[in-house]
């Protein structure tokens, strides 16, 4: 056996390749699909072979496929779907989902509400996306854009869900979001890219949390829906002690984490910190020990490893009913909340004991570093 991986420049794809290597040694061959020049997170796999749109027919078509028998596809892109029309049809194809990847990517083109706020104002380029945007497209296309339009990426989609033989989920939706496109059953199983260890950091084995605090979010991104969050707390309102906290460090548009600070503060002043500047990780992990609450609003999967932390460190986590990870992980069997049902007393009051060391156990059991190996050990024969 011999798996070939497709991946990108990401910060957690070096331990999952590491992982593999270490059930199946010898067996991985590793391809690296970037556009850009610079890479920021890859060390030891920073020297593998580059696919770009430029080069993509030309290393497809000479890769020596007679060796591999698994193909995994790590984030799906365009290129990577462009690339795989080239894998011989007997040869198993797997896709490990993140997240973008299929959500905004895919599903929001055929129909799915990745964001409350519209994100266009908030865009680099936003009045020629708002007024302009076939021209836009067409820009992006003569610089080297893969598929900007919806047609081109719902037949992208269409033609990845029915060629893949197998998904790797962390959220058992996406594997059935992918179903219901191609319409047939795909076998799919849980993966977990993040080690607990790593999640967890410094915070391995700590004390619950007796903070009392609120995180909202935990990046900038569009999808965290920080606005549709403020309109359920500006009606239930906050106690004098409480803080909000709100990481707006990464992700998203300057312009985009302006307004919801604005937003926010003008809702409730003084009671707003936002994490606008890097932060090392074991500072970052400090601030979870000040919460009672985290709320992560995404409507779709997204921002597992911190509602994982929150759950391990007893903080209570609200998520909305419309996401796909708060039905999967309620089913898994965790102590969570809904925030369209959201009132002062569920919002401020901690979790039991009970509660508390029920969901931290749930969090080792699931998600420990020999539950996911054995996950992959199983699945890939």
């Amino acid at each position: 056996m011999k798996i070939l991986h497709l991946i990108n420049d990401h910060q957690v794809i070096e331990r999952t390749l590491g992982v593999y290597e270490g059930l199946f040694p010898h067996q991985n061959d590793v391809l690296l699909f970037n556009n850009k020049t610079e890479i920021k997170h890859l060390q030891k796999y920073a020297s593998v072979r580059v696919v770009t749109s430029k080069n993509l027919k030309t290393v497809a078509k000479s890769y020596d496929f007679s060796g591999i028998t698994y193909v995994i596809a790590h984030y799906m892109t365009m290129d990577k779907i462009d690339f795989i029309k080239y894998v011989p049809k007997d040869i198993h194809v797997c896709w490990e989902v993140y997240g973008f990847d299929l959500y905004n990517q895919f599903l929001e083109p055929n129909g799915y509400q990745i964001s409350y706020t519209d994100p266009r104002p908030y865009l680099k380029y936003s009045f020629a996306i708002r007024h302009f945007n076939a021209l836009f497209k067409l820009g992006l296309i003569l610089k080297g854009y893969k598929d900007p339009f919806v047609w081109q990426k719902k037949r992208q989609f269409k033609y990845i869900s029915n060629r893949v033989d197998s998904i790797q989920y962390c959220c058992s939706y996406d594997a059935k979001f992918i179903e219901n496109i191609s319409h047939r059953s795909i076998p799919s199983y849980e993966v977990f890219n993040y080690s607990l260890s790593e999640v967890l950091g410094d915070l391995k084995d700590a004390p619950f949390s007796v903070g009392k605090n609120i995180m909202v979010g935990n990046s900038a991104s569009f999808s965290n829906n920080h606005l549709y969050v403020l309109d359920f707390l500006k009606k239930i309102g906050l106690t004098s002690e409480v803080k909000l906290i709100m990481p707006l460090s990464y992700g998203g548009t300057s312009k985009y984490a302006d307004a919801v600070e604005k937003e926010y503060c003008n809702a409730f002043p003084q009671k707003v910190k936002t994490l606008r500047d890097y932060m090392p990780l074991h500072e970052y992990n400090k601030v979870f020990l000040e919460l009672n609450t985290c709320i992560m609003s995404a409507w779709r999967q997204e921002s597992i490893g911190t509602i994982i932390m929150c759950l391990y460190l007893g903080i209570k986590v609200f998520m909305s009913n419309r996401s796909p990870l708060y039905k999967w992980l309620t089913e898994c069997g965790f102590k969570m909340f809904e925030l369209e049902s959201i009132s002062r007393e569920s919002l401020e009051m901690p979790l039991s004991d009970s509660i508390r060391q029920y969901n931290r156990m749930l969090v080792v059991d699931r998600y420990n570093e020999d539950s996911v190996a054995n996950n992959l050990r199983k699945h890939i024969v």
